[in-house]
């Protein structure tokens, strides 16, 4: 079997975008229907059989979507079950219907696989949604113009920190990106790496002295990646910071990323989302700019770097296990 992006489950919404009511999102570049039941989250193709209206634009009362054109109403399989313009009684034809997608919540997100899924949602690390052990939060989402692996690898990567944010991630007199070793199988994969610091956190800092300015790294193919480190703490202090992307099309991604920290749940939660924020956007009008959008999967389309680019190369390596060509919509 060829597999395709839409054997996976992606986050498609958080939880709280999706009520009793019809929420319209996109993936893969299909365009889905949500709205959530007693039962919980259904999605459907937004697509009426009739005369390829949106559902989106109707409504849902009892579980049923009523189509706005024609009034056709369809329930949580997506088969049709009225069309108020034909005599009652009148047999519905078995192919009156709409698809139906998997659909489940997890993590605040409302996450959908398209096709026979062939791995459960990614996992995030344990306890991280335990309120007694650490402290989470969604700190970002936002669109960005580009490809789901493009915005993915940019979260892997050190050594632009210096460059990109110099001054808050890195400096431009401490550039050298350290060897590290990646741990992978064909479906993830691991590393930790001492980043190049900012020259007054080096010397105030010793990652054999017990303070921990490490970044681990673990990744979930394809869009799902988290880091633990820390920035000065104390040993037993945890912080984290997890990416999901939502493949909205080839050019064209929605990014949520969560921080979580194990200590300091007095200081301002603000100050920790607005510098993650802040970050993120300078990230973004990198990421942005990068031609093609679409992440280029063969290693010789563009050059890399043994040491700084092992952990990119891994991950389109993997990638490249996916057919992407027949993962979007036409």
């Amino acid at each position: 079997m060829v597999t395709t992006l839409r054997n996976y489950w992606h986050a498609v919404a958080t939880t709280d975008e999706v009520t009793n009511q019809l929420a319209a999102v996109r993936l893969l570049d299909e365009k889905v229907v949500l709205f959530r039941t007693e039962s919980g989250i259904i999605a459907l193709k937004d697509l009426c059989i009739h005369r390829g209206t949106a559902l989106s634009l109707g409504w849902v009362d009892d579980g049923t979507i009523t189509c706005a054109y024609h009034g056709w109403q369809y329930d949580s399989t997506g088969q049709v079950i009225n069309m108020p313009s034909l005599v009652e009684g009148s047999a519905i034809p078995t192919k009156a219907r709409t698809t139906a997608y998997r659909a489940q919540e997890a993590y605040g997100l409302v996450w959908v696989c398209l096709d026979d899924p062939i791995a459960p949602i990614p996992p995030f690390p344990e306890g991280l949604w335990d309120p007694d052990r650490y402290r989470t939060m969604l700190v970002y989402d936002d669109i960005w113009s580009t490809s789901a692996g493009r915005a993915v690898e940019n979260f892997l990567d050190v050594s632009h920190f210096a460059w990109v944010h110099d001054g808050l991630l890195g400096t431009r007199d401490n550039t050298v990106t350290p060897q590290y070793d990646v741990e992978s199988d064909e479906s993830s994969f691991r590393y930790t790496i001492w980043p190049p610091m900012p020259t007054d956190h080096d010397e105030a800092t010793d990652k054999g002295a017990g303070v921990h300015s490490y970044y681990s790294y673990e990744l979930h193919v394809p869009f799902t990646s988290h880091i633990e480190g820390g920035w000065g703490g104390r040993p037993g202090e945890l912080d984290w910071i997890s990416l999901v992307v939502c493949p909205i099309s080839s050019d064209r991604t929605r990014v949520f990323v969560w921080r979580a920290r194990n200590h300091s749940f007095g200081d301002s939660d603000k100050e920790i989302a607005d510098f993650q924020r802040f970050v993120l956007a300078q990230d973004k009008a990198i990421v942005e700019s990068q031609r093609p959008e679409e992440i280029p999967l063969d290693l010789r389309d563009e050059l890399h770097l043994k040491v700084p680019d092992a952990g990119a190369m891994t991950y389109r390596r993997l990638l490249r296990t996916i057919d992407h060509a027949g993962s979007y919509l036409p």
